[in-house]
């Protein structure tokens, strides 16, 4: 397990300096001593305070310097002390002020700088000292979100016969799958294995120290059983069906915080611009130029707000997200080479043509295997030549107002298809995971290994999920491990689901062959994730709805402002003064601004709808031609 360090230059003088002062009073930095350990930083108390001392020193000058800048640049000169000598009701100050003029402005400039240089260091001071409390309490939410479905994956390794070593250790090597809580679980494997603690204390420790009171309770409960000789699946079992009710507390709990999202993001960045923009036109009308200046905050702040709103969506989405393994493309590769006559022996590989071997097979890659294990950057290289072709053909026919629109249809209409296409096979092979360990299950118990079991399978129709059974049989008959030929399942098939499934099978194959109640806990553990995920998607398709009417009513309101409303004011008059209002320039804000607006808010629905922005480029598409016949071809 790698070892983290915190690489920050400090003085020693300072180190040993704390070192003395938190030897003397121990109670005094109790709390951030606990605070540290919980974050699991490798950092001690003395090193964070004199980083906390050293650096905001530092700061101090810099702060100080900015000030001082600020006060020559931006101030006008000597305008602090007439600010003073104005409000100021002593007469005898304001006449000290103004005979010591050059004295008094030299004190205010130094004032003024130490007072940025004071707030600076306070900032620093307070960030450093802040910094583990803020980790501790991300650490917490991220324990508390995976903790769940680590439970289920050790109720399957322990109805498989696992040992408790084997489940902690397990675990903590599935960073990719739990985050943080593998620091947890990886906390107590290094106290037992590198410390020589014993299990027991080991996990006390882990306990006492987490920040999650949740994970605490576990382990509590944990503990308990360890040491009375009780049985371990049947409490994990207990604890996964507990977690789980739990978790649809949490779901009823997100689609309600959902809510509140959608309704603010619909509120503030697609009605209030909206709003605002009629406010600046009937503003434009009485000769107020500010239209510029609202399309610059315009593009600056929607994106800004709406990256926020995604991370806010995702970060709080009931279901954690797996980190995926990668892998490269699986082609044959040969080794072009030749017998060299002058050297008996020795060969001469051919380079040039093994390259354009390995080029060859990458591009032919997407045209020889499923289209749920290509890469997406390998299909953008296709879309790519493709809008080249296109936009050179169609730029001999089309216009310059219409040739980016078909540029832009050439690639995206291609892209959300394989994105499409892609999903919905994904989410096929995951509705079929629950029955193929169901029947592994059955199979096993009938009396079959693991090789018999998959023969079976692979005569039976599944859908596309065979030709990934059939893979996995191969490998395992040419004479590659269970293990990794299980484990290509997962690097092709990009699931979540299928990322939490593999590890407990390839454990409970690996300890056992009687692998049957491990894989039955699979088949329901999978059966459950898969379900809320449908659960989820079909909740949230009314969010998608909501946005499509909001972009409906956006660009009906831009077409009576313009069609409607601004014609009848083109050549008004009022007080004997004519109003002519720019319908050119109002006419380009509304087409600028509803591109951004329905842009965005195809992505935050493609969020909404499935949890990927790649999803959102089709409603982002939909809206985009939508503004785009509206203004080109409407007005």
């Amino acid at each position: 397990m790698r070892r983290e360090r915190i690489s920050l230059y400090v003085p020693c003088r300072l180190v040993r300096y704390y070192s003395k002062k938190v030897r003397e009073r121990p109670a005094r930095y109790r709390y951030l001593s606990s605070t540290i350990m919980s974050s699991r930083l490798p950092i001690t108390v003395q090193r964070l305070l004199a980083i906390a001392t050293f650096y905001p020193l530092l700061s101090f000058f810099v702060g100080a310097f900015i000030g001082y800048i600020i006060l020559i640049t931006v101030i006008p000169e000597d305008a602090v002390i007439y600010t003073i000598c104005h409000y100021t009701e002593s007469t005898e100050l304001r006449d000290v002020l103004m005979l010591h003029f050059a004295e008094a402005r030299f004190v205010s400039t130094v004032l003024w700088t130490v007072v940025f240089g004071v707030v600076a260091y306070k900032l620093t001071e307070y960030l450093i000292l802040s910094y583990p409390s803020f980790i501790s309490s991300k650490r917490k939410s991220e324990i508390d979100i995976y903790l769940p479905h680590a439970v289920n994956m050790m109720y399957g390794m322990a109805a498989g016969g696992i040992g408790i070593y084997e489940i902690i250790k397990t675990v903590a090597e599935s960073k990719s799958m739990f985050g943080e809580l593998s620091k947890e679980f990886g906390t107590a494997v290094q106290l037992t294995d590198i410390f020589k603690e014993d299990l027991l204390s080991a996990i006390k420790y882990v306990r006492d120290t987490t920040p999650s009171e949740r994970l605490s309770g576990f382990l509590d409960d944990f503990i308990f059983i360890i040491k009375g000789g009780g049985k371990l699946s049947s409490f994990l079992k207990n604890k996964s069906a507990e977690y789980f009710e739990e978790q649809e507390v949490s779901y009823t709990s997100y689609l309600d915080f959902l809510s509140v999202m959608i309704e603010t993001y619909l509120s503030a960045f697609i009605l209030l611009p909206l709003f605002l923009l009629v406010i600046l036109v009937v503003m434009q009308m009485v000769g107020e130029n500010i239209l510029n200046m609202y399309r610059v905050g315009t593009a600056v702040l929607l994106p800004a707000a709406t990256i926020l709103f995604i991370y806010l969506i995702k970060a709080s989405l009931p279901i954690p997200q797996t980190k995926i393994r990668k892998r490269g493309l699986d082609f044959k590769e040969d080794i072009f080479a030749k017998k060299v006559e002058a050297k008996m022996g020795t060969f001469k590989v051919k380079k040039l043509k093994r390259l354009v071997k390995k080029a060859k097979s990458a591009l032919l890659h997407p045209l020889e295997d499923a289209v749920y294990t290509i890469e997406f950057r390998i299909i953008s290289f296709y879309v790519l030549v493709l809008a080249i072709i296109v936009t050179f053909v169609a730029s001999r026919f089309l216009t310059l107002r219409d040739l980016p629109v078909v540029t832009l249809s050439a690639a995206a209409i291609p892209l959300i298809l394989f994105i499409e296409i892609r999903e919905k096979a994904i989410r096929q092979i995951e509705k079929k995971i629950p029955e193929i360990f169901r029947e592994l299950a059955i199979l096993n118990e009938a009396g079959l290994g693991i090789i018999g079991a998959l023969k079976v399978l692979s005569s039976i129709e599944l859908g596309m999920i065979s030709k990934e059974i059939n893979i996995i049989r191969s490998r395992i008959e040419w004479g590659e491990s269970i293990s990794r030929a299980f484990r290509l399942l997962e690097t092709r098939v990009k699931s979540d689901v299928i990322a939490k499934v593999i590890p407990i099978s390839v454990k409970a194959i690996e300890t056992s062959p009687k692998y049957k109640d491990a894989f039955q806990i699979v088949s329901e553990f999978a059966s459950a994730e898969v379900g809320l995920r449908e659960k989820i998607r079909s909740s949230m398709f009314l969010y998608v709805v909501v946005i499509y009417l909001s972009i409906s009513v956006f660009l009906l309101i831009a077409y009576i402002m313009i069609h409607n409303i601004l014609s009848t004011f083109s050549t008004s008059v009022a007080g004997g003064v004519t109003f002519t209002p720019k319908l050119d320039l109002i006419k380009e804000t509304f087409y600028q601004v509803s591109i951004l607006t329905c842009v965005l808010s195809g992505l935050i629905a493609g969020v909404i709808g499935s949890g990927k922005v790649l999803s959102g480029l089709k409603h982002a598409y939909i809206f985009l031609i939508a503004t785009y016949f509206v203004f080109n071809y409407l007005l």
